[in-house]
């Protein structure tokens, strides 16, 4: 009989609960502490992340650095991501499509909310619907898949201006406000605003450029850091919360880390 029948006649096979391998799941935590902390990290603060003792966590992170998943630098001993765990980062990446992902995505919030969601990306100097899915009640006629949104007043809009270098909207957006008369004090006041949109996450509009239609917006971010898109709930005004406890934005800012997250970015 060899090695492995006997193990498993006297019981003593692979460590497992259920059909997963509970060694197998406590290294994973230990490189997912890794990786939630974005940085290098001693081997105390990884025990402390994935909930083990010091000398644990060093037994899994020797076989992660051997096999690549892990490094750890000669002259300060903190422990890293590996170049294997940045390979199959990059190998998951390639093969996400993102529009599929995202229709995924604003599909069950849309369901969730039963209002409408829209996905907009940005063309170079202004954002742009790229999918719309429609409420089960109110359909917002004014905005189609193609449609060029205002970077003002809209939720849309000043989420893209808050996450993107200012050199990329500044222009477009004094140029637009000052063909609505208005003053140049009140577009100052405006992009200053906008500091307090990219710390809070997100922007919430009363009836704007659709009448009657509140909304909230949310960013995604992909696995630079980068705003990728931005989901905007729309709703009637009378029924639709937009206050930072409403269900509208938790779930549209579930749903926005939610595909952020698939797509490699770091969420808190």
């Amino acid at each position: 009989m060899d090695a492995s029948v006997k193990q498993k006649a006297a019981g003593k096979g692979p460590e497992t609960k259920g059909a997963g391998i509970q060694s197998l799941e406590k290294g994973l935590k230990v490189l997912t502490a890794i990786q939630h902390a974005g940085r290098a990290l001693r081997l105390n603060d990884i025990a402390a992340a994935a909930g083990m003792t010091p000398s644990m966590a060093h037994g899994y992170l020797v076989s992660l650095v051997r096999t690549g998943f892990a490094a750890q630098d000669r002259l300060s001993g903190l422990y890293d991501l590996g170049d294997s765990a940045l390979q199959l980062g990059l190998a998951s990446l390639s093969r996400t499509d993102f529009l599929s992902l995202a229709r995924t995505t604003i599909s069950q919030l849309a369901a969730e909310l039963g209002e409408t969601v829209t996905l907009a990306v940005w063309n170079g100097d202004a954002p742009v619907v790229v999918d719309k899915i429609e409420g089960r009640s109110d359909s917002v006629y004014e905005i189609k898949v193609g449609s060029v949104v205002r970077l003002w007043p809209t939720a849309t809009g000043r989420v893209f201006m808050a996450n993107l270098p200012s050199g990329e909207w500044e222009h477009h957006l004094r140029a637009m406000m000052h063909q609505d008369g208005e003053a140049e004090a009140s577009a100052a006041r405006f992009i200053t605003e906008l500091t307090d949109v990219r710390h809070e996450g997100y922007a919430a509009t009363l009836p704007a450029t659709v009448p009657d239609f509140s909304a909230v917006a949310a960013p995604v971010f992909d696995h630079r850091a980068h705003l990728k898109a931005v989901i905007t709930v729309l709703g009637r005004q009378d029924g639709f919360d937009i206050a930072p406890s409403g269900l509208p934005l938790t779930a549209t800012l579930r749903a926005a880390r939610s595909l952020s997250m698939r797509l490699g970015a770091s969420v808190s």
